[in-house]
């Protein structure tokens, strides 16, 4: 029995030898020292690694992989650091680069690592399109998020709407989704005021609300992050009382971002696009996220965040990419992905649509894409 229990354990040993590494580096905007992040974002996010490679690894294991993972956070106000970091795991031999959720990131990190395959797990600038096979995303295009809410303002204020948009200019995402939005508007009736460009996590909105003022929009379109679109409503919301703020893919939801319960916006009313539905609903879209639904504890403790979903999507398809096409070193997954990377890594979730009414965001309803 003593020999047997050897034997086995030596077998176990000499497989898990034999197993391929790939290593797989997590890049985001999430340094504790960040004003826009926090400790509790960065446990999350690395949760949601654990938790993927968890859920994949007896399946990796039967392919003879194994994931080895390094995480990079770094801070939101510096990205030129999503390149240096990025240059830094390509040369260490990366695998995949697990991209940050920010298109002008992800670009940079694209740039930085130009020869090894990546996602993003949220960016949506078209820009992305033009970064080639290599380089791809989770998320819905802002081209498709921005036709859903130019059409969901329509059913707002089917006469002759009007609005003033208000863009952070040092945000690729923003002036892409702000650009689309206008294009779409134009063909549904809808007529642009002014364009007012803002810069930086504290911008100067002194005349944005003067605009809104004056000129008297049916609503304001705000496609800016959290931080700064929060500024913007409470800053344009004394101009305008009654005014309705329409935003893109980076409000966050009533777990995330800096606009659910924030004190001053209690009473400001407001529609904003998104790549993902809530996290249940999301979670019934692909494998992985079913297995969760099937477990409490797990969906208990699973984070509800757009990037932790598209953290476990991405793991997913990297499992399915090596088991089926069984790549030897890194040269090889390159050519896997570069040919098959589209059909694997595209969102399954389409646009959903979520309201802010009372302090709070709440989902609405998913449009198929």
């Amino acid at each position: 029995m003593k020999y047997f229990f050897l034997l086995t354990l030596f077998s176990v040993n000499a497989f898990a030898s034999k197993a391929i590494t790939v290593p797989v580096h997590f890049l985001e905007a999430l340094s504790p020292k960040d004003t826009t992040s926090s400790e509790r974002f960065q446990r999350e996010y690395e949760s949601a690694i654990s938790l993927a490679k968890k859920l994949t690894s007896k399946e990796l294991e039967k392919c003879g992989y194994r994931l080895e993972e390094k995480t990079f956070f770094y801070n939101a106000s510096d990205g030129i650091e999503s390149l240096e970091k990025a240059k830094q795991a390509e040369s260490s031999g990366a695998w995949l680069l697990v991209g940050p959720r920010r298109s002008n990131h992800y670009i940079l990190l694209a740039k930085g690592a130009s020869s090894t395959p990546s996602v993003s797990t949220m960016a949506s600038s078209d820009e992305i399109d033009s970064l080639g096979s290599l380089h791809l995303t989770i998320a819905p295009m802002n081209r498709q998020m921005a036709k859903v809410a130019a059409q969901e303002a329509k059913k707002r204020f089917p006469k002759t709407p009007t609005y003033i948009s208000v863009v952070s200019e040092d945000c690729v995402t923003c002036v892409d989704f702000a650009s689309h939005f206008e294009t779409i508007s134009k063909t549904l009736g809808i007529k642009q005021l002014k364009e007012v460009r803002i810069s930086g996590e504290t911008p100067s909105l002194i005349d944005a609300a003067q605009a809104v003022k004056e000129l008297k929009p049916s609503f304001v379109l705000l496609p800016n992050y959290s931080k700064v679109s929060a500024q913007a409503m409470s800053a344009i919301y004394k101009a305008d009382p009654n005014i309705l703020f329409i935003g893109g893919d980076g409000w966050g939801d009533s777990k995330f971002g800096f606009v659910q319960n924030a004190s001053e916006l209690e009473k400001v009313r407001g529609i904003t696009v998104r790549g993902f539905p809530p996290v249940e609903n999301a979670l019934k879209e692909f494998d992985l996220g079913k297995a969760i639904l099937q477990n409490k504890d797990m969906l208990a403790q699973f984070p509800g965040s757009g990037s932790a979903i598209g953290i476990l999507k991405i793991i997913e398809e990297t499992t399915a990419m090596l088991c089926k096409h069984k790549p030897k070193n890194k040269t090889d997954f390159k050519a896997v992905f570069e040919k098959n990377g589209k059909s694997n890594f595209n969102p399954p979730w389409g646009v959903s649509i979520y309201e802010l009414r009372n302090g709070d965001i709440k989902f609405q309803s998913t449009v198929r894409i």
